[in-house]
């Protein structure tokens, strides 16, 4: 029941962080050849991957990451390198292992950098699966991924899960504001706000362009049907019009860093895209195996990538990252570009601009 009460309260304020305990945790029995997970001390995602393992005998390095999420984590810059080797120095798991294989969450690969971990403390890096879930059946196959746990997708629950992770701190905000002025308008702006929050998360990404708008502008009809039909004044009318612009308006300020579907990570403002230098590409596929969207797809018969999907591309920088050719960059319609060097020091602040820098870092 416990678990069940936070999983509730950490979906619904899944935007604060939810810090636990860095560190090492034991899954099963595991003995000197059992794998080594990692992932960041986000309580909730710690709790359903331990579920998720259930039934295997593994290892499991907590990261210290600030209590958020993995890719937050990782494109914030708060598991980076540097929390990684942090957490295999001083977790003492060299001393309970015969190897030195990691497998890390792929979408931490906009922030940790796999060849830096390996000089820095002698443990290679796999990064594993997008979801959980898959960990098993990954495990199971050798540490081979299949195309479909490559890629990030935005399932129902998913959805819904950020439609309430919204709904509710509006909801709070809507209901405080409302005992204060109009303590009879409570339950039909909550109705409002939820109901406009459920429908951007689940039907924005499929609605033809200016989206935003048919939502706000469905959330007017049916509230001026609403006040109309129960006999409501011209106060009521015009916040019928007013709350629904304003409610659609907050929920997709940050639409591209909520979901898997926008791209982000703006620099100065330009509208960057990712540019693939072909003839510096070998084929080692590291951009191929980290995409979260599968841009890229491996060329038969050649040992070198084609950057077949770019307009998949939501501008994470991981492929970037862990190019050890750098044959991959951001590039402007006028030819400016933004170095590897660059995306590998500058991370996403709240915004979705690159503005924090890491790289830094003392040794561990």
């Amino acid at each position: 029941m416990i678990a069940l009460l936070k999983d509730v309260l950490q979906t619904a304020f899944r935007m604060a962080p939810w810090p636990t305990e860095p560190g090492l945790r034991t899954i099963g029995n595991p003995g000197r050849k059992s794998p080594v997970l990692l992932t960041a001390n986000y309580d909730l995602t710690v709790r359903r991957l331990e579920r998720a393992l259930r039934g295997l005998d593994a290892w499991l390095l907590v990261a210290p990451a600030g209590g958020i999420n993995v890719w937050c984590a990782a494109a914030g810059g708060h598991l980076t390198t540097h929390q990684v080797v942090t957490v295999l120095k001083t977790s003492g798991i060299d001393q309970l292992v015969d190897h030195r294989n990691l497998v890390v969450p792929q979408l931490a690969a906009t922030g940790v950098e796999d060849l830096a971990v390996f000089r820095r403390a002698r443990w290679r890096v796999r990064f594993g699966p997008a979801r959980a879930e898959d960990i098993p059946d990954y495990l199971a196959a050798g540490g081979k991924k299949s195309d479909a746990m490559r890629r990030v997708t935005f399932p129902l629950r998913d959805r819904l899960e950020v439609a309430a992770a919204w709904a509710t701190p509006i909801g709070i905000l809507v209901t405080v504001a409302a005992l204060l002025l109009q303590p009879a308008w409570t339950l039909p702006l909550l109705a409002l706000s939820t109901g406009l929050a459920v429908t951007v998360f689940t039907a924005l990404d499929r609605l033809p362009g200016g989206g935003r708008w048919w939502i706000a502008a469905a959330g007017v009809l049916v509230s001026l049907l609403c006040v109309t039909l129960s006999g409501g004044g011209t106060a009521a009318m015009v916040a019928c019009i007013g709350a629904p612009i304003g409610f659609t308006a907050l929920l997709t300020f940050d639409y591209a860093g909520s979901t898997p579907l926008e791209g982000s990570g703006g620099f100065d403002g330009q509208d960057w895209q990712i540019t693939l230098d072909a003839e510096r590409c070998i084929g080692l596929y590291r951009c191929w195996e980290v995409c979260p969207q599968a841009c890229y797809e491996k060329i038969e018969g050649e040992a070198r990538v084609d950057l077949a999907h770019d307009e998949r591309c939501v501008r994470c920088g991981a492929c970037i990252v862990q190019c050890p050719r750098d044959a991959l960059y951001f590039e402007d319609g006028e030819g400016q570009r933004i170095e590897p060097e660059t995306i590998r020091r500058f991370k996403l602040n709240l915004l979705g601009r690159r503005s924090i820098q890491v790289g830094d870092e003392p040794e561990a």
